[in-house]
């Protein structure tokens, strides 16, 4: 018979006379599982997060090689552990990990992880004597000795105030450039050129990231001639632990920004022998990256109109330099992201989207924003979620601070119904990309979908505070108060907003609410809307459940499908959808995006 399960205040028992709580475990087990030696190995991480939780549970009778070649390694029901012995080789690698880690990076940790020998039941123990109180404050503590870097939007000093998009290329090189290095976190550009032009002391700003260190500089490019001022700032003391200025000919722009990241990199050794691994050189030519530097200036302002006129710009540019492995894939992402905010029909962009990823992959397979979005192909458009983790995987491995890697892969393993890992991989993300919106928000669903109702409404009023007018969020608001059956809510919160999705979705309130008429003037409003500009099926789709009209819901849902609209790789997880689990046809729509129910 499974033990009862533990809540976080309880205590686990199972190997010391001072039990340790099942929080500081679950605390424990992220630092593990988000180290470099474990990140890269998504299966290793599966394993164990999967045996820890079971063990949290209560249930460890489900601890059996059986059970976890299933569970755990996807075998099936014909499973046989005499000729496959996947779960104790795994167990075998799983065992010399944690040796490994807690005889270098965790030697100071404050609990030990442990699996013995012939058991698939983990042990917890505490590693050090100190007050219980006080071993939960630091089992909460991110990983100790870690050194946090964020690298500020160097300012434009020359005289041409367009000048903007070199400066801020040169900050998110040198940014690029470090989040190469393991045993370093890299703050991600969003979070970090959220203080662009502002005049906030360095203290509140490394407390705002989280960040030990700054970078931060400026440029002044008149003609030919660079001028490029650089220094390192402790924020905690605001003292400068190091400063160069740079006077020198544009073309060594490359080699600046290569020599910056170097220094703060050769700087951090000589106190931390751990941070490893060497920066990459930057591409050479300065035309094709002055040009791809204005694409991608665009690309980051992230509304329709700058995403096709980065598109626009790509394109001439890969007609120039038809082997610039970043424009491909920036073009990948620009259209990627205009299919995700529905602007285009997901099934007419993507022989555009797969071109493009597979190319710029295919030309640079070493760059971590490369194998990112190819990932994001073969999870969102290809329903290929191995290949995607596989992809994922490579890109943290390269560059171990890449925040987008980390968020993608969690947010494919929400896809597939691994809420725990995908937390993990969330909170890994909006660590290095603390000011976010986008992070905020996709950590608000995620305790949505688990029914966290408090967490997910803290997440969404973050997200708010960062851009009140962030869509992503503003759906997944709609949503949480339709599952708390809000109805007022969802109109209050939906009826302002263009967007079809969410035009379905208050056409869903209304007919909760009991205006049917209502309702379906929404409908209406989908279809003139749909003379103008593309419209997903899903948008009726939510309306017809919110109807109770399940035939066409299914229905909406196929298409929706069919046109590879992002949102409906979330359709097994997704509580507003429960209403149609029953169905056989529900099953066939799972298994179209290859997944479980």
């Amino acid at each position: 018979m499974p033990t009862p399960p533990l809540s976080s205040g309880k205590s686990l028992a199972n190997s010391a006379a001072d039990p340790v709580p099942a929080t500081a475990v679950r605390d424990q087990l992220a630092r593990v599982v988000n180290s470099p030696g474990f990140v890269s190995s998504v299966r290793l991480c599966r394993f164990l997060t999967h045996i820890v939780n079971r063990t949290i549970d209560g249930d460890i009778d489900s601890l059996k090689e059986f059970s976890i070649a299933m569970e755990v390694f996807d075998r099936t029901s014909e499973y046989d552990p005499n000729i496959d012995a996947i779960v104790r080789v795994e167990a075998r690698r799983l065992r010399a990990k944690l040796k490994a880690y807690y005889e270098g990076q965790g030697t100071v940790d404050p609990v030990l992880i442990g699996l013995r020998p012939g058991s698939y039941v983990p042990v917890f123990r505490w590693l050090d004597a100190q007050p219980a109180k006080h071993r939960e404050e630091i089992g909460a503590a991110p990983p100790p000795g870690r050194i946090c870097v964020a690298v500020l939007p160097f300012v434009n000093m020359s005289p041409e105030p367009e000048q903007d998009y070199f400066c801020d290329g040169i900050s998110e090189e040198i940014t690029n450039s470090l989040t190469r290095v393991s045993g370093l976190n890299v703050i991600a550009r969003t979070s970090a050129f959220h203080f662009k032009g502002a005049n906030i002391d360095i203290r509140e700003v490394g407390q705002r990231l989280g960040a030990n260190l700054i970078i931060e500089g400026s440029v002044r490019k008149a003609g030919e001639q660079l001028r490029i001022t650089a220094q390192a700032i402790q924020t905690e003391s605001g003292h400068h632990v190091w400063s160069e200025t740079f006077r020198r000919e544009l073309p060594d722009v490359f080699a600046i920004q290569e020599e910056i990241a170097q220094s703060v990199a050769d700087l951090l050794r000589l106190h931390m022998p751990e941070v490893q691994g060497p920066v990459r050189l930057s591409p050479s030519d300065l035309e094709a990256y002055t040009r791809y530097l204005r694409a991608r200036f665009l690309i980051h302002q992230q509304s329709p109109e700058t995403l096709h006129a980065a598109l626009e710009q790509l394109r001439r540019l890969t007609e120039t330099y038809p082997d610039y492995a970043l424009a491909h894939s920036g073009m990948a992402a620009a259209v990627g992201l205009l299919a995700q905010f529905g602007m285009v029909s997901g099934r007419d962009v993507y022989p555009e989207v797969k071109a493009n990823a597979e190319r710029g992959y295919a030309l640079d397979p070493e760059s971590g924003y490369t194998c990112t979005v190819l990932g994001a192909l073969r999870a969102w458009f290809e329903h290929c979620w191995d290949e995607a983790d596989r992809m994922f995987d490579h890109a943290l491995k390269l560059q171990p601070s890449h925040a987008q890697a980390h968020m993608f892969r969690a947010m494919t393993l929400l896809c597939q119904g691994d809420i725990t890992a995908a937390e993990s991989g969330l909170r890994r993300s909006t660590e290095l990309d603390p000011l976010s919106a986008s992070d905020c928000a996709r950590m608000a669903y995620l305790h949505y979908v688990k029914g966290d109702d408090s967490s997910a409404a803290e997440h969404l009023r973050q997200s708010f505070e960062l851009d009140r007018d962030y869509p992503e969020a503003r759906l997944y608001e709609g949503l949480l108060h339709f599952q708390q059956q809000r109805y007022d809510a969802v109109i209050q919160c939906l009826s302002p907003s263009a967007s079809p999705l969410d035009i379905g979705l208050l056409a869903a309130g209304h007919a909760r609410q009991g205006s049917l008429s209502r309702a379906e003037e929404c409908i209406e409003r989908l279809h003139q809307l749909a003379g103008r500009q593309y419209v997903t099926p899903l948008a009726e789709g939510f309306a017809a459940v919110g109807m109770g009209d399940f035939d066409l819901a299914l229905q909406c849902l196929d298409e929706a499908i069919n046109h590879k609209t992002n949102f409906v790789n979330l359709l097994a997880i997704e509580p507003f959808f429960h209403p149609l689990h029953a169905d056989p046809r529900f099953a066939k729509l799972l298994k179209k995006l290859n997944l479980s129910h």
